[in-house]
């Protein structure tokens, strides 16, 4: 026997042997290919101050990394073009940069299409086509252009799948997660399994680790791409909770047979199922995939998956349906997929590539409450921000309504002879200016020519906050006072 192995162990060593040299050269192979394919782009961009929202942030510079989908445009992230202003491209052999323009940037997908000019190119890119295969456990390699025009490549292995938040958005989307990266993953690199890719990097962490957007959403981003019109995927009109505690199930008169389902706790004024679902119901399937107590499904391909995943990987427009217990017995309804845009939110998750919405009058600085200002008190700001503001950003933030669509808050007074008094004002909700109830921050221009023959602009606030009362015959010289002393540059930036 010992013999048998010992033979056995030579016979698997001298076969390695024989097939290293051919591993090696496939992979060599394949680098040389994927000159043609990757790219590093050069980002200029730069952010708005959300404390002094008339103010741009540095203009910063950075690099990420593309791959060519077409001749003459690449793939990237969504994140490396946020507040873009400028980008261009080198590709691997060629010194000069190429100029480039975005095509097409999808936040909720993270996903961005970037044109390169044709006439700056001396040969077409090679565009990759993205499998949809998963053989979980394969390893995988990983290729990007550096800035300085060389060619790299690191290993991995292809470890599990999530549905996870985009580092982009508040949407969810399929990601394939590897592990043991041999080399520091940044977003943009191309993955493949052997000569096939299977998606581009979307983030890392010190673990080893790195989170791919898959072939699956790339393909179905470009098939969407391709229409006259990019509607995009859908999104989640509903918030859910686990369905484990059997007195809650019997609460709910559903039967000790019927062990799956998700419980509804929350539903929006957006998003999809938003105008059909109720709290309370418990989905128990969505398109037929039955969903456990914990709002998963088996997938044929990637096992259990989150539910979201049955939602936003649907074309806007299409069909779906949602088998329900409610009211005591089943019943099935259809909805239309829809998706919304960050600014019809109540509080916006993002406002990439926008001037923050503000009206400076009298040194009172009134701005759109966005989770963007909230994030200014940095780590942790959930515990840190006044709990009125939070609230509303937990609770009602995908809730719009034609009651109010913005909420428009004080967020701090510069001192000047007229504000008086008030310095110590801010974070505080506006109900009322002038008695006009203030629905968006659009509304405080049209309340502002309220009661022309008072001499008075009157401002009220929610949680028995003091009214603040600003001669109008003052305005004028205060507004010039705070231009002059505080670098004011523009006292009202509201998109109407």
């Amino acid at each position: 026997m010992k013999k048998q192995i010992v033979l056995f162990s030579i016979v698997f060593a001298l076969l390695a042997a024989l097939l290293r040299p051919a591993i090696a050269a496939d992979k060599n192979a394949l680098t040389e290919a994927m000159k043609q394919s990757v790219v590093s782009l050069e980002t200029s961009f730069y952010g708005y101050e959300q404390i002094q929202p008339w103010r741009h942030k540095d203009l910063t510079q950075n690099h990420a990394h593309a791959c060519a989908v077409g001749e003459y445009q690449v793939l990237t992230t969504a994140w490396a073009v946020a507040n873009l202003t400028h980008v261009k491209a080198l590709r691997f052999g060629q010194n000069e940069f190429i100029p480039a323009k975005i095509k097409l940037v999808d936040y909720e997908s993270n996903l961005c299409l970037i044109d390169l000019d044709p006439n700056a190119m001396t040969k077409p890119l090679k565009p990759l086509v993205f499998s949809e295969d998963y053989p979980k456990g394969a390893e995988v390699d990983f290729y990007w252009l550096s800035s300085d025009n060389r060619i790299y490549n690191g290993r991995a292995y292809l470890d599990r799948v999530r549905v996870q938040q985009t580092n982009a958005s508040y949407e969810k989307r399929l990601n394939y997660i590897v592990g043991n990266t041999s080399r520091q993953t940044s977003t943009g690199q191309v993955y493949c399994i052997g000569s096939k890719a299977i998606g581009i990097a979307c983030w890392a962490n010190d673990s080893k680790e790195a989170g791919l957007i898959s072939g699956e959403v790339i393909n179905a981003f470009l098939a969407a791409a391709a229409k006259k019109e990019y509607k995009g995927f859908g999104a989640v009109g509903f918030a859910v909770s686990n369905l484990l505690d059997p007195a809650m199930r019997a609460f709910l008169k559903m039967p000790e047979s019927l062990k799956d389902g998700v419980y509804l706790r929350d539903v929006y004024t957006l998003g999809t199922g938003s105008d059909v679902l109720q709290q309370g119901d418990v989905i128990l399937a969505i398109d037929g995939r039955t969903l456990d107590s914990y709002g998963r499904f088996q997938h044929k391909k990637y096992e259990q998956l989150d539910f979201q995943h049955l939602i936003t990987s649907k074309n806007v427009g299409d069909k779906i349906s949602f088998a329900l217990w409610r009211d005591g017995k089943k019943k099935t309804i259809k909805a239309q997929v829809k998706n919304f845009k960050p600014a019809q939110m109540l509080i916006p998750y993002h406002e990439y590539d926008r001037q923050p919405e503000y009206v400076i009058t009298a040194g009172f600085i009134f701005q759109k409450l966005t989770r963007e200002y909230l994030t200014r008190w940095g780590n942790d700001w959930t515990g840190k921000v006044s709990p009125h503001l939070y609230h509303y950003y937990r609770d009602l933030a995908y809730k719009p309504s034609a009651e109010r669509s913005d909420i428009v808050i004080l967020s701090y007074v510069l001192p000047s002879p007229i504000s008086l008094g008030y310095k110590d004002l801010g974070q505080i909700v506006v109900s009322k200016f002038n008695g006009m109830a203030i629905r968006s921050i659009a509304d405080i221009l049209t309340a502002q020519k309220f009661r022309p023959d008072s001499k008075y602009d009157v401002i009220e606030f929610e949680m028995d906050n003091p009214l603040i009362v600003i001669p109008r015959d003052q305005l004028p010289a205060a507004d010039k006072f705070i231009s002059r002393n505080y670098g004011v540059t523009k006292l009202i930036n509201v998109n109407q």
